[in-house]
């Protein structure tokens, strides 16, 4: 065998190692904040657009638990995932291969957003509180906070979506309880009334995974979305719909100091049934 035909089968076999390496299929972990179908529908155009433009079947992970999607996105099960700023800094402890890429902004062209304390209308009492998740940002940690760290001293329950606090508030079986404001807005005219707001928080993050993706397949779909026009993003979800900035990690230095005189209880303090 001469030279050029044992050079063609080495560069053939590197070829080939290249191929298998690759992913074809990326997977996509967007938070549990509303029921599967509504967050489905909200991403599902963005990432119509990603297979396109990266040229790669991705699917959807779906979980109702935040500890599930952080734990899969830890073992290499999940590519990229749609992550608040609670969820993203508890991941970032444990795993440095978290990296944030964009950040979703508002309608008023903000990257940032508020948690909301709220009641049913005309109701007084404080005695049972709804909250979401413990790696919910706008969970027990902001909830807390708005009642002055005095959570402690209420009832509470985590009932998981931010669309579930809502609802159990408005049947009347919570007094009060925290969310995303741009949620409990969608509430308002079935009686949900704010108490309280929090100062304005980072913004969600998609964050990607370097342990399963490159650097270039990193900053690929980080251009990407950094690119979209705003023909493309307008009809994505509600949430998502407003455009994109390119996010770091210093953004969340601020609420990484509040996280460090806090202990987020993971279990309710009582049975609501």
């Amino acid at each position: 065998m001469d030279y050029f035909m044992i050079r063609f089968f080495f560069l053939l076999i590197i070829f080939f190692k290249l191929i298998l390496s690759s992913k074809e299929v990326l997977v996509f972990a967007p938070l549990p904040m509303l029921n599967k179908t509504e967050v489905y529908d909200n991403f599902y155009p963005m990432i119509k657009l990603l297979e396109k433009r990266l040229d790669k079947k991705i699917i959807f992970f779906y979980s109702e638990n935040y500890e599930n999607i952080l734990e899969q996105f830890e073992k290499s099960q999940i590519d990229f995932a749609y992550l608040g700023p609670l969820p993203y800094l508890k991941l970032k402890e444990k795993y440095d291969h978290v990296e944030p890429l964009i950040y979703f902004k508002d309608k008023n062209n903000s990257v940032y957003y508020t948690c909301s304390l709220v009641k049913f209308l005309k109701s007084e009492k404080i005695q049972k509180i709804a909250l979401t998740q413990p790696l919910s940002t706008c969970g027990y940690l902001s909830v807390n906070s708005m009642l002055d760290n005095k959570l402690e001293e209420y009832k509470y329950k985590y009932l998981g979506k931010h669309d579930e606090v809502a609802l159990e508030i408005i049947r009347g079986n919570f007094d009060i309880g925290g969310l995303r404001t741009s949620i409990a807005k969608d509430y308002y005219h079935l009686g949900l009334e704010e108490i309280k707001r929090t100062d304005k928080l980072p913004g969600f993050v998609l964050a990607g995974n370097s342990k399963t993706l490159t650097k270039n397949e990193l900053e690929k779909l980080q251009n990407i979305l950094l690119d979209v026009p705003s023909k493309d993003y307008s009809t994505w979800g509600k949430d998502i719909k407003y455009g994109v900035e390119k996010a770091f990690d210093k953004d969340y230095d601020k609420l990484r100091e509040m996280l460090k005189d806090i202990n987020i209880p993971t279990q309710d303090n009582f049975d609501a049934k």
